[in-house]
């Protein structure tokens, strides 16, 4: 029988972390009253964000892509939670 960090490594790990960032983002709506409707809206944004980098780098296999190719991913990755978060302040 392998140890539990054994299976707990790869794949079922970045599972196991994108079901925890979806329940986190899911808890953040719950309570409207905890924070500021924006602030709780650019912290979901920014996990989905960090859900799509791991999605892109872990089960498309980006880690073991050529650098230019992983540098072009991680910039859109950044880029559009910037302008997300920024738009989302923006607008309340």
């Amino acid at each position: 029988m392998t140890p539990l960090l054994d299976r707990l490594s790869g794949p079922t790990a970045t599972w196991l972390l994108l079901i925890a960032a979806t329940l986190i983002s899911y808890v953040s709506w719950l309570d409207e009253d905890w924070a500021d409707p924006r602030l709780t809206g650019s912290i979901v944004v920014a996990i989905a964000c960090g859900k799509a980098w791991l999605i892109g780098m872990r089960f498309m296999e980006l880690r073991e892509a050529v650098w230019p190719l992983q540098l072009i991913f991680n910039l859109w990755t950044v880029g559009v939670g910037v302008i997300l978060i920024t738009m989302f302040l923006q607008a309340g």
